[in-house]
């Protein structure tokens, strides 16, 4: 009896800890910086795409980055200038920018953003004489999930089921 109560509890705590540790597995945040010197996109962010003319010296852009995201996550982007020492050679007035939704509604909280598509945009002027760069970074962590209540429900009938056929044996 007690050498078959050893067995049951070894066994038990097995399994517990292979369930812990599935659950417990972390790859890290999943994090897609791109940098975009007015060449357009197509990479995954979960997957991002770019539209908007090919841009050239004094001429106006208005660029629009598509992101998709497949589950709840954290965003950020950054869009800046890039200078060429400390002349005006290549120049970028922004005139705006913003995030959207697939509704076209400006997003203001990037913190656990639904599943689904955004829309992140940038327009202005190439003001200097050779024209103008500038650079794009996204940053996409997906928020971690919470285990679903029917994987504890699951690891208790298991449990209970061990025990169950732990004590037929005995009879």
């Amino acid at each position: 009896m007690v050498h078959t109560f050893k067995k049951l509890a070894l066994v038990g705590f097995l399994s517990i800890a292979a369930v812990g540790a599935a659950q417990a597995q972390d790859f890290g945040p999943y994090t897609t910086s791109q940098s975009i010197d007015f060449i357009r996109l197509t990479a995954e962010a979960d997957s991002v795409k770019t539209s908007g003319p090919s841009n050239v010296r004094g001429a106006y852009f208005d660029d629009t980055y598509q992101i998709n995201l497949t589950q709840i996550s954290d965003f950020s982007y950054s869009i800046s200038e890039i200078t060429a020492g400390n002349n005006a050679q290549y120049d970028v007035t922004f005139l705006n920018f913003g995030f959207f939704d697939a509704n076209g509604d400006e997003v203001s909280t990037f913190t656990n953003l639904a599943a689904g598509t955004y829309f992140l945009t940038a327009g202005g002027k190439l003001a200097g004489s050779l024209g103008g760069d500038f650079n794009v970074s996204f940053n996409i962590s997906p928020v971690a999930q919470v285990p679903e209540a029917d994987t504890y429900a699951m690891l208790l009938a298991g449990l209970g089921l061990m025990g169950f056929v732990g004590r037929r044996k005995t009879k």
